[in-house]
C-alpha cells in the first residue's frame, strides 16, 4: 500500500546563519512559508538548529536568524 500525498520535501540546514526567508528562495518554492516554518520548529525543537538573534527592521515583523548546531555542541 503507498502513501497518499506528496513526497515530503528534504533538505538540509545551511551551514551559514539563515532565515526562513533564505531557505524559502533556495527551494525556489517548493514548500510554502508555512510549511518552512514547521521544519524550522521541529529543527529547533530536536535540537538541530538554534535560535540566533531577532533582527527587528525599522518597519515590518521582527526577523529570526537561526545557525546549525555542530556535532560537538549538541554533546
Amino acid at each position: 500500500m503507498s502513501k497518499k500525498g506528496r513526497k515530503p520535501v528534504l533538505f538540509d540546514w545551511p551551514e551559514k546563519d539563515f532565515t526562513a526567508e533564505d531557505i524559502q528562495k533556495s527551494l525556489e518554492g517548493k514548500l510554502s512559508r508555512v510549511s518552512i516554518h514547521t521544519k524550522i520548529n521541529k529543527g529547533l525543537k530536536s535540537g538541530e538548529i538554534k535560535l540566533l538573534k531577532k533582527v527587528k527592521p525599522a518597519l515590518g515583523r521582527p526577523c529570526s536568524v537561526y545557525s546549525k548546531v555542530n556535532k560537538s555542541e549538541m554533546a
